[in-house]
């Protein structure tokens, strides 16, 4: 018997659910007790295991007080959780699909980053993101300050994934012209190529290795990917930003194994981890030259 099918729409709508009984200040006993059911169904829809009908998760929103805004997004969630059509691919368009992707993180138990282009969220500093996102911002819908800092701020409270105890094994690898392209300023690039070394020194599940731009035919060329894996208890997935959203997830096991493939690849072609942290040291006293 296969994995679960669409069991991301499922553990989207339970973060959301748990979400909003903690905001009201409940705890899973007293979601059941209004629904009357057991515990153990809470704690499964919340972790993603099944879907409850519409009439119980209307009356958990009723219990939780949730805004109608709220209320919308879940009722649009808990029709994905509800489908029985198995899909290839899922893309993630209602509102707060970043804070769902946060939750796949959290969750996972081994996260595979590879970026051509960008320093991955994840290790960004705080003046590099702000940069990153005041640019890309400015070139779509031109953003207010406040819904950068916003954003800025929500990327860092994501980054407190790496300093968890539990935090889960990360592997990136990272292209070479993210290292060079000096987004904002060389300042800016400066202090984001110190906190690589920093995180490559601190943190023993933390593993980057440096992409060069002279590599053979680079097997993930294309726009950033990110592996998922949950250890079991949860089908791997693969998540695949877009410009304008948190992106596309891949849910097909053979999809999956595809993209491991390609990233086994990649590692193989990449600077070892001790060449990485020389190439970075390297660049470091480039920019060093240059400023």
């Amino acid at each position: 018997m296969g994995k679960p099918r669409a069991t991301i729409e499922r553990r989207q709508l339970g973060a959301e659910l748990r979400r909003l009984r903690e905001a009201a200040g409940k705890q899973q006993r007293d979601a059941a007790a209004a629904i009357e059911c057991d515990v153990s169904q809470i704690s499964r829809v919340e972790r993603g295991e099944r879907a409850f009908k519409v009439l119980e998760i209307e009356a958990l929103l009723d219990f939780y007080d949730a805004p109608e805004e709220s209320r919308t997004q879940i009722g649009k969630l808990a029709q994905l959780a509800r489908q029985r059509q198995p899909r290839r691919m899922y893309s993630d368009t209602l509102p707060g699909a970043f804070r769902r992707l946060s939750d796949h993180e959290q969750d996972a138990t081994e996260l595979y980053y590879s970026d051509s282009e960008l320093i991955p969220g994840l290790l960004q500093t705080e003046n590099y993101a702000r940069a990153l996102i005041r640019t890309a911002r400015s070139a779509s819908a031109g953003g207010e300050p406040g819904d950068v800092e916003a954003r800025v701020q929500f990327r860092l409270d994501r980054q407190e994934l790496l300093k968890r105890a539990d935090a889960p094994y990360m592997w990136f690898v990272i292209g070479e012209a993210a290292l060079r392209r000096p987004i904002g300023h060389n300042e800016v690039l400066r202090e984001q190529l110190v906190h690589l070394l920093d995180l490559i020194e601190r943190h023993e599940h933390v593993v980057i290795q440096v992409a060069p731009l002279d590599i053979v035919d680079h097997p993930l060329l294309g726009g950033p990917l990110q592996i998922l894996r949950f250890g079991g208890i949860a089908p791997d997935i693969v998540q695949q930003p877009t410009f304008i959203g948190a992106g596309v997830y891949l849910v097909d096991e053979e999809d999956i194994a595809e993209c491991s493939r390609a990233f086994d690849r990649l590692k193989a072609v990449a600077l070892g981890p001790e060449e990485s942290r020389t190439y970075i040291t390297k660049r470091l006293e480039e920019l060093d030259d240059e400023l």
